[in-house]
Formats: structure tokens, C-alpha cells, sequence
């Protein structure tokens, strides 16, 4: 009973960021006092200031940093911070304005929990969070055209943020001056992802659950208007992201608002599944509502930042991801990839061993079988029959691609929230004429435990130097391929260097790039019979929110009770049986 308990909560730990436990930093530790270090507020310039490091917006003039070969603009406001009455609105840009602004710092990290595992969550935090960051070439800036690639950072749409090293530029643009570099800070969590709409008054807050998506589109607008100033060019953008970025990336795709900004758009490990359904978010607005005491909109107001940061810790490892609200994001979010954004060249992958990444979060390699044993069982139980069959097929280990990293549990996991709907919107995007491309990541960290996990492939892509999870430095020349590879997609919508070439993804040969640093080949429908199994469950939008699972604990917990003490009395029964079997037997001898 105790074991089990201890599975179904730590569960919530999937979410990749920590929880409450993790908050309670108790004294600095190195990495806090770096992120702190890294910590300024952007002034207003009053007296002069060299023109050399100086770029004028629309928004006003910042002033950035020479890094090397680079100018590097912080923390510059995209929009109207969320502050005050404009908390829970959608995103306003900044006015026009003529003032000369200091662009030398981060600006805050969004509200989230602090954990000693999330470098930005240690950076100071508040709400006033929308800016973003510009890495360009100084060479030639003034007049240069150069495409930009966008990046949104990840973290399960609640922790993260772009003073996270991890998420730095510096070093992709020194080693591609061709490139212009930008990313993104977003609202997360209670602030970004809260439907307010079924309070009294929250009809003025009809897409408050999906604020930080609006917060992207808005960023990308400045973008739109402004990035030429910076050398980029803004009728070549590219955006991408990691696990929440990519599904970030997936559902600018996918909305209205966002078409005409970009022209390509790079999915690392996440998708349109990773959404919420509008039941599933107002039991979060529910938990709100409760830890509270408010009944209206005005009331969540009424709270102070630090009122919000301790509600988030409360609340917060209850999260919803963005809500399928039949408004900015349709009920089948997969539908926008039946000829909406065909227009839009995309490169899709995942790793494989996505899921290997929370090993360390479950406690060890036991814990996270047994977890994902329990998650796998889990989502069965909510499926229809039909689905049911397939999934209990994957599961009993028949023709399952089964490695030393993979139970079919764990290949189930890989599947149903990574690799499957990769492959439902690369399939739909091809289908209806889109330029797809597809890559499987292969190489893994150097600690063989965790194999190819989530997020392995990000310090190649943005060639920060540092692996996860063991902190090895990746090979450079792997490195060196697949940062080309990303560039040139982003220049041309290509993405094939000298000697490799990558064709694009079609429905029937389902090309695929393998990427190592012994292998850089395509292969056609890899895993295919788990890519059957898979496709009937795609339409059911089954994201990792493991928190559902403390929803179900009591259920578990009372199946689990329930079997034991039916357990207990068959035993009880066969032994009494037993019993007047022998004495049965006793008795007609004697």
C-alpha cells in the first residue's frame, strides 16, 4: 500500500520541473548564486550611449552588448507587461515610442516553482515577463537580411525561461553568423494557462487559458515588425522549440493569429497533444477557486505577486497544458494539419528513449518501471474497447521493438506522447501537401542509463556545450552536422548537408533521418507495426499530465484494497477448506 502511494505521487515528478518539495530552496546553492549574478534591470538612457551597440524598434531604441563577434540585445519588452488589471488579459504591444532603453539583462523569469533542477526558475522572477532576446552577427548588420530562427523554450508549459543557459544563443550564432537568434519568455502556468471564462465575470476572459500561446503570437508580431533592424530577415523566420516549445511550435501552426509570421517551424519532441480539454481545465480554475476563497475574476486580482507565487506552489503541480477551446485551438487540433498550415515547411522529430529522462525524477530504474507500468494501465483503462485492443496488443510485448532501454511500458510512454503524434501531424501535413521532414535522434548521453531521453539533442542544436545529465561536452562533429542541418532548413527549407542527403517525409515511404554520431541515414517507416498499433489512440489527446494520477489515487488505492482483502479472503477460504479436507480425511481412517 505504501509502495503504491509512493508510485502514484511520484508521478507528478514527470512533469519535468519538480514540485512543491522542490521549491523549498532553503540556502543558495552555486547555480542560484550564478543566476543571480546574471541578474539587472534595463535602464532608460538618458546621456549618450555608443551608437555601434544601438537598434531602433518600433517599441524604442536598445542598447545590447558586444559578445566576440556578436551584438546581444535582453530582455526586451515585446508587449504591455501583465501587471495590475492587465493580469489574466491577453497580451497589448507596446506603444511607439522614442526612448532609449538599456537591453544588457534577462528579463524575469515567469512565476513557477524554484527547483534547483530549473536554472531559469532560480533567476528572479515576477509577471512582468514578456520580453525576449536577440543574438546577431555585428558584421554587416545594418544592411544585412539574414533568417531568423525563433526559439520558444520548454517546460511543460509551467517552468523554464530564457536566462536558462540551456537556452542561450551565443554559441549557435558564433559558429552560424548567418542566422539571427531570438527567444522567447512566455506567461506559464496559473498565469498563462487558467480558463477564467466560467466565472461571473469572466466573459472578458474567454482565452485566458490560453494566454501563453497569445504571449508567443504577440512576441512574434514584434518580431514581424521589427527583427530587420537586427539584421534578420522578416519574411524568413523559423521557429522552434523542445518538448513544450515544439508543441508550442505545433499550435502556432495550427491558429489564426499566428499565420503570415513565420514560414518554417522545427517541432523537437512535442506536438499538438500536448493540449487540455475544457472539462479537464476547470478543475484546475476549481483548485484555484478553492485554495482561494474567490468567486470572481476580481478576486483572483485582489491577490498580490506573492500571494500568485505561493497559490503556484500550492496548485500549480495540478497544471493544464493549452485548452482546446474550439476557438483559438479547434477541438482536433490535428485538423489544422489537413491543409490549414500547408503553406508552413516543417521538421519533425523525437528521440528514443524520450521518456528515460525521468528516471532519476521516479527514483531509480525500478520506481520508473513500476510508474510507467501503472501510467501504461492507467491510460488503457480510459480507452474504448476498440482502442483497448490495440493498446493491450502493444503492451503484451508482441512485435514491440523491445532494447535494453525499453520494457514495452516504457515503449508505450515513448509512443503515445512523443513518436505517435510526431507522426500524425507529419503524415496529415504530407498528405495535404505541406514539405515535411522527419528524423529519429539516436545518440545518446553519456551515461547509459537514460540512452537517447528527452531532451538529449538540444545542447547539439543550440551547441551550448553541455549535455544533460551527465554534463559531457557532445561531439562536435555531430554537433556541427545537425546545426547545419537546422540552418540550412531554416535558409531554405532544406535541410540536407554535403553528403547527406534528407528526403522529405511522404505518406507511404515515411522517410525518416536517424541522426548518431556513427549514423546519419534515412530509414523508411521505422518501427512500423508500433506505428499501427499506436495510430488509433492519437485522437484521444492523452498528454502527460501525471497529476491526473492523484485524481485517481484514492480509486487506485481502493482497487488496490479491494483486491487485497479479496485476495485475503480467498486465502482464508481455501484454508479452511484445506483444513476440513485433511480432517475429513483424518476421520475416515480412523
Amino acid at each position: 500500500m505504501k509502495r503504491i502511494t509512493l508510485y502514484l505521487l511520484l508521478m507528478v515528478a514527470l512533469t519535468g520541473c519538480g514540485g512543491k518539495e522542490a521549491s523549498q530552496v532553503e540556502a543558495p546553492s552555486q547555480l542560484e548564486t550564478e543566476m543571480t549574478a546574471l541578474y539587472g534591470e534595463n535602464e532608460v538612457v538618458e546621456g549618450e550611449y555608443p551608437d555601434s551597440l544601438a537598434v531602433e524598434a518600433a517599441n524604442g531604441t536598445f542598447v545590447g552588448q558586444r559578445d566576440s563577434t556578436l551584438l546581444v540585445f535582453k530582455g526586451i519588452p515585446y508587449a504591455l507587461q501583465p501587471t495590475g488589471d492587465r493580469r489574466w488579459r491577453e497580451p497589448q504591444p507596446e506603444p511607439d515610442s522614442r526612448l532609449v532603453r538599456e537591453a544588457r539583462y534577462f528579463g524575469h523569469t515567469a512565476i513557477q516553482w524554484r527547483s534547483q533542477g530549473n536554472a531559469a526558475s532560480l533567476y528572479p522572477q515576477g509577471e512582468d515577463c514578456l520580453t525576449l532576446n536577440v543574438w546577431t552577427a555585428a558584421s554587416g548588420m545594418r544592411t544585412a537580411r539574414r533568417p531568423v530562427m525563433v526559439w520558444i523554450h520548454g517546460g511543460s508549459y509551467v517552468c523554464d525561461g530564457t536566462a536558462n543557459p540551456r537556452n542561450w544563443g551565443d554559441r549557435f550564432v558564433k559558429a552560424h553568423p548567418e542566422v539571427v537568434f531570438v527567444s522567447v519568455n512566455y506567461r506559464l502556468g496559473l498565469l498563462g494557462f487558467l480558463d477564467l471564462s466560467s466565472l461571473p465575470d469572466g466573459k472578458a476572459y474567454a482565452r485566458s487559458g490560453n494566454l501563453g500561446l497569445l504571449d508567443q503570437v504577440e512576441a512574434l508580431r514584434w518580431v514581424k515588425r521589427n527583427i530587420a533592424a537586427f539584421g534578420g530577415d522578416p519574411d524568413n523566420v523559423t521557429i522552434m522549440g523542445h518538448s513544450a516549445g515544439a508543441g508550442s511550435v505545433a499550435l502556432l501552426a495550427s491558429i489564426d493569429e499566428a499565420q503570415g509570421l513565420f514560414r518554417r517551424a522545427i517541432m523537437q519532441s512535442g506536438s499538438v497533444a500536448f493540449t487540455s480539454s475544457r472539462e479537464d481545465c476547470q478543475r484546475l480554475t476549481q483548485r484555484v477557486l478553492d485554495a482561494t476563497g474567490a468567486k470572481t475574476v476580481a478576486d483572483l486580482q485582489g491577490l498580490s505577486q506573492d500571494e500568485i507565487i505561493a497559490l503556484n506552489d500550492e496548485v500549480g503541480q495540478f497544471y493544464r497544458f493549452p485548452e482546446r477551446d474550439g476557438q483559438l485551438i479547434p477541438e482536433d487540433p490535428y485538423s489544422r494539419f489537413d491543409g490549414f498550415n500547408a503553406g508552413i515547411d516543417m521538421l519533425i522529430g523525437t528521440t528514443t528513449d524520450e521518456a528515460r529522462y525521468w528516471i532519476d525524477a521516479m527514483g531509480g530504474e525500478e520506481d520508473f518501471d513500476m510508474a510507467t507500468w501503472l501510467w501504461s494501465r492507467y491510460i488503457v483503462m480510459s480507452l474504448d474497447s476498440a482502442q483497448r485492443s490495440s493498446a493491450n496488443r502493444f503492451l503484451s510485448d508482441g512485435d514491440v521493438n523491445n532494447t535494453s532501454f525499453s520494457s514495452p511500458s516504457v515503449e508505450f510512454l515513448n509512443e503515445l506522447m512523443f513518436r505517435g503524434p510526431a507522426i500524425e501531424m507529419a503524415q496529415r501535413h504530407a498528405a495535404s501537401g505541406g514539405k515535411t521532414y522527419m528524423y529519429t535522434w539516436l545518440e545518446p548521453v553519456g551515461e547509459p542509463v537514460y540512452g537517447a531521453c528527452h531532451g538529449c539533442e538540444v545542447c547539439y542544436v543550440l551547441n551550448t556545450g553541455r549535455q544533460i545529465k551527465d554534463g559531457n561536452a557532445p561531439d562536435t562533429l555531430l554537433a556541427s552536422r545537425v546545426q547545419q542541418m537546422w540552418v540550412n532548413f531554416a535558409t531554405t527549407g532544406n535541410p540536407s548537408i554535403q553528403g547527406h542527403h534528407w528526403p522529405a517525409y511522404e505518406t507511404t515511404q515515411r522517410a525518416s533521418m536517424m541522426i548518431a554520431r556513427d549514423i546519419l541515414e534515412v530509414e523508411n517507416d521505422r518501427l512500423g507495426n508500433q506505428r499501427r498499433l499506436i495510430a488509433p489512440l492519437m485522437r484521444e489527446y492523452i498528454s502527460p499530465i501525471f497529476s491526473d494520477l492523484l485524481d485517481k489515487a484514492p480509486w487506485y488505492l481502493g482497487i488496490a484494497v479491494g483486491t487485497l482483502i479479496a485476495a485475503l479472503l480467498l486465502l482464508t477460504w481455501l484454508i479452511v477448506r484445506i483444513r476440513r479436507l485433511f480432517k475429513k480425511k483424518k476421520q475416515i481412517k480412523a
